[in-house]
């Protein structure tokens, strides 16, 4: 018997309908004219095909969201072989993330330490671009630890599907009348945290930490969709941006940034931050430092006002010093707070007294004094205190004047026990930097030493990599 083709199943297939924008955007589409209710939830321009040609979307091919991305040789062929990472790596991408991801993030200590979770899993559980960034970073630091092929076509996929992700999401924005949540600016941030913890060149950093001032300050004139985030956000920016621009200004947008700064009420909102707890002062003394120095030449203030402003800033760091004595009843994290503060203090009080005053010798009294009590707090730390990941810049500053060899033996041991602990190369080189400028130093004739200019030692950062 013939069975009649009419009556044959024939598979089910998806509606072809829907607006172009929900299909763009991989979303379910109601198809209500003239504007879906998806386009209008989000205030994007709903978009429908011809009736003369049904636009069929296709997802780009793999190697196409690739195409202008770096790929080593060896590494090109298993881009295809390994398209879709296996649920046991993403399970194991994630795993890393949570365990090492607030080391990285944050200076908190206890449940407040991995609270830091709270404001990045549930928006990647909610948005493919986070997802993508975070399994990035997870794949990326792995690597450090496990090279296996697999490990290595995860990395180079999802930074793929991150940048892919991080493109179309951006230029939604740019045709968008204002944002409507925070992910672009999240994913941005996120690609900051995965060009320092895997560091490869300076270059890398600078146009996210752009993109990020561009994105972030228009936010702070609108409502947050979840003000917890937006204040981890706002705070990772300050200290991500303030630190970058003390040797990279040129390459930064410090107009946009300065607005960020000095937004009303800005500095009091993140007191007590989830990031560096009580040292956030520093950072918006450090971005005044060289906000003021992309404007003036290094070795001379003829701006009075720039002046008075450098004087004013140190005498306030004079009057916060640390005023508290290490007691047997106080937590562990009062303790890493407080010190980690002095270190911050310490290291911009030096940097100040170099640019109020051009003829201190590095060799001063009062400046070897600040030395050996950086030192003294720095042993205060703990092996691996919370604190590591953020050490990088009051270590950098302070070693450019440590002429002791106690005092540089214990800024090198720091830098090795972090380097141990990160794997990130911002710390190898930094302290390679610091050992051939010690180097310089031993080839100053011993009469000329007592003279040494503190401003030479600061002024010439040529050498510096990113010390965030």
């Amino acid at each position: 018997m013939v069975e009649d083709p009419s009556k044959r199943l024939r598979p089910a297939t998806r509606s072809k309908d829907g607006c172009l924008t929900c299909r763009r955007r991989k979303k379910k589409c109601d198809e209500c004219h003239p504007t879906c209710t998806g386009c209008q939830r989000n205030r994007l321009t709903c978009q429908w095909p011809t009736k003369e040609v049904v636009v069929r979307m296709r997802r780009p091919r793999r190697r196409q969201v690739l195409s202008d991305m770096t790929i080593p040789p060896e590494l090109a062929a298993m881009v295809t072989v390994f398209a879709v990472p296996s649920p046991s790596m993403v399970r194991r991408l994630l795993d890393h993330f949570a365990k090492h991801g607030p080391m990285w993030l944050t200076s908190r200590m206890g449940n407040r330490r991995t609270a830091i979770l709270s404001h990045l899993f549930p928006e990647a559980m909610e948005s493919p671009l986070i997802l993508h960034c975070v399994l990035m970073i997870a794949a990326k630091d792995l690597l450090k630890y496990d090279s296996s092929v697999e490990l290595q076509a995860s990395a180079v996929e999802y930074y793929g599907r991150a940048i892919s992700g991080l493109r179309e999401a951006l230029s939604g924005e740019q045709s968008a009348n204002e944002p409507t949540s925070d992910h672009n600016l999240l994913a941005v941030a996120l690609f900051c945290l995965h060009e320092s913890q895997n560091y490869c060149h300076n270059d890398q950093i600078l146009p996210h930490l752009n993109a990020a001032a561009a994105l972030l300050k228009p936010r702070l004139h609108m409502v947050a969709p979840n003000s917890s985030l937006r204040k981890f956000l706002v705070e990772m920016f300050c200290y991500f941006f303030s630190i970058t621009a003390f040797t990279h200004s040129a390459h930064l947008s410090l107009s946009e940034a300065r607005q960020i700064f000095e937004f009303p009420g800005l500095f009091e909102y993140l007191q007590s931050g989830s990031i560096m707890g009580t040292s956030q002062k520093v950072f918006f003394i450090v971005f005044r430092v060289a906000l003021y120095l992309s404007r003036a030449e290094p070795t001379t203030f003829s701006d009075r006002r720039i002046y008075r402003d450098i004087v004013s800033a140190e005498k306030d760091l004079q009057n916060n010093q640390a005023s508290f004595q290490v007691c047997g009843d106080m937590s562990a994290e009062t303790i890493n707070d407080g010190v980690t503060f002095e270190l911050y203090r310490l290291a911009c009080m030096i940097y100040l007294q170099s640019l109020i005053d051009e003829s201190i010798a590095i060799s001063a009294s009062s400046i070897q004094e600040m030395v050996s009590s950086f030192v003294t707090h720095l042993s205060m730390l703990p092996p691996e205190s919370a604190s590591d990941g953020f050490l990088c810049w009051p270590m950098v500053i302070v070693g450019r004047c440590a002429i002791q060899q106690t005092h540089r033996a214990a800024i090198s041991t720091k830098f090795k026990t972090i380097f141990d602990k990160f794997r990130s190369e911002i710390f190898s080189r930094n302290l390679t930097m610091l050992k051939q400028y010690w180097r310089d130093l031993e080839r100053v004739d011993r009469n000329i030493m007592p003279n040494f200019s503190l401003a030479h030692g600061m002024r010439n950062f040529n050498d510096a990599v990113l010390m965030v």
